[in-house]
């Protein structure tokens, strides 16, 4: 792994910041950084990736002015919030413990820091669903073929959920429970990691924040608590199952693509996209659809 010490150096203005790897997710690798007593978050991605840290940190930074705790983008000294060549960013250290999600007051947490982005990031009816995402859904994507199974799923997925029209608003798209990160002393809970945050149906991230979770019935303290603060009526709420397969899709397309590219970004194994694979084969096959 790099050492990003020299480029916040030459485009932050940090003079000697002391730098140590963090544990990442599968997109990028991570490092804390401490600099004259101030905590921060440097993310690197790769270059495929940059649109999609560059989006997601303007959205972070939006939010961050709307008062959520989201890992702010710190702008480097030209001014830009992601330096676009190196594919780096700078971010605001969120303090607390990440989330596991399996306690009902962590569910809660959750719950209602993702039910609150979304009601402040002008919820209302979108598109057709046949509109969002649809690079994330591709039968042609690298890897796919090799699987009739998946080609099925998006099949599947698609016709339940392409006519839909539901409420939109901005997304995280990847709300996996150690996204929320709870500090003790304060009570408060942060959202981090946006790279990748778009607008599109509200329920996409509710599947994927059920999907981490374990499943509807695991997730029963989320949902009630999402259901009580959140965007959706009831009857959109109807529609979940159908955005759990379209997400579980999503899931296998992204782990058969990275097998097929031998992509091993965040530092992970092998063998760790083929349980990421073998997980929503298994998550599809439950929902009818593999």
């Amino acid at each position: 792994m790099i050492d990003p010490s020299e480029l916040l150096t030459r485009f932050w203005g940090l003079d000697a910041p002391r730098v140590r790897p963090l544990d990442g997710g599968m997109n990028s690798s991570t490092w804390l950084v401490e600099h004259r007593g101030a905590v921060y978050v440097a993310k690197l991605v790769p270059a495929s990736g940059v649109a999609d840290l560059a989006a997601g940190a303007d959205v972070a930074r939006t939010l961050a002015e709307a008062g959520f705790l989201t890992g702010r983008p710190v702008p480097a000294l030209d001014g830009r919030i992601v330096v676009t060549e190196h594919a780096l960013a700078l971010l605001e250290h969120v303090p607390g413990r990440e989330l596991v999600g399996d306690t009902d007051a962590e569910q809660k947490w959750i719950a209602e820091v993702l039910a609150g982005v979304h009601v402040a990031s002008e919820p209302g009816v979108g598109p057709r669903t046949a509109t969002f995402a649809q690079d994330w859904l591709r039968p042609a994507a690298p890897g796919v073929e090799s699987h009739p199974w998946l080609l099925d799923a998006i099949e599947a997925a698609r016709a339940a959920t392409d006519s839909l029209r539901v409420t939109w608003s901005v997304l995280h798209t990847d709300p996996a429970p150690e996204a929320f990160v709870h500090d003790d002393e304060t009570q408060v809970t942060g959202l981090i990691d946006w790279a990748g945050a778009r607008r599109g149906p509200v329920l996409y991230d509710v599947a994927s924040a059920v999907m981490y979770l374990g499943g509807p019935h695991e997730a029963a303290t989320f949902l009630r608590a999402y259901q009580a603060t959140g965007p959706l009526d009831p009857a959109e709420m109807q529609h979940l199952d159908a955005f759990r397969l379209f997400r579980e899709a999503v899931q296998g397309v992204y782990f058969a693509t990275r097998l097929d590219s031998e992509d091993l970004t965040g530092d992970v194994e092998v063998a760790d996209n083929e349980k990421g694979l073998a997980d929503a084969r298994r998550r599809l096959e439950a929902l009818g659809a593999a």
